[in-house]
C-alpha cells in the first residue's frame, strides 16, 4: 500500500507543477478568494481546459461575500508550465446574496 500512496503522491505532485498526465493537468488560480490555488482539471479532446468555473469561498479572509458566486475563466498562459491560468473574472450577481 506504501507503493499505492507514493504512485499517487507523485502524480499529485506532477500535477501541481503543472504537468499533463492521462490528459488532466493542474492550473494555477489568480486572483479573487481562491488566488494561488491549483485546480486539477481534465482536458477536452483539443487539449483545452474548461473555460472556466465558479465557486464560494466559504470562510476565506478578505472582503468576499461568501454568498456570492466567484468566476474564474481559463486565459491562455505560454509563461506557466501548464500553458494556462485561471484568472478572476468578478462575482455572478444572479447568486449574489
Amino acid at each position: 500500500m506504501g507503493d499505492e500512496n507514493s504512485e499517487h503522491l507523485a502524480l499529485i505532485r506532477r500535477w501541481l507543477a503543472g504537468k499533463t498526465v492521462n490528459n488532466t493537468v493542474g492550473i494555477k488560480v489568480v486572483g479573487g478568494p481562491f488566488n494561488g490555488r491549483t485546480k486539477i482539471v481534465q482536458l477536452d479532446q483539443s487539449g483545452l481546459p474548461t473555460s472556466g468555473f465558479g465557486g464560494r469561498p466559504g470562510r476565506t479572509s478578505g472582503p468576499w461575500n461568501p454568498a456570492a458566486k466567484h468566476i474564474y475563466l481559463a486565459v491562455r498562459a505560454p509563461d506557466t508550465t501548464a500553458g494556462w491560468t485561471y484568472e478572476y473574472a468578478g462575482i455572478d450577481t444572479a447568486t449574489d446574496g
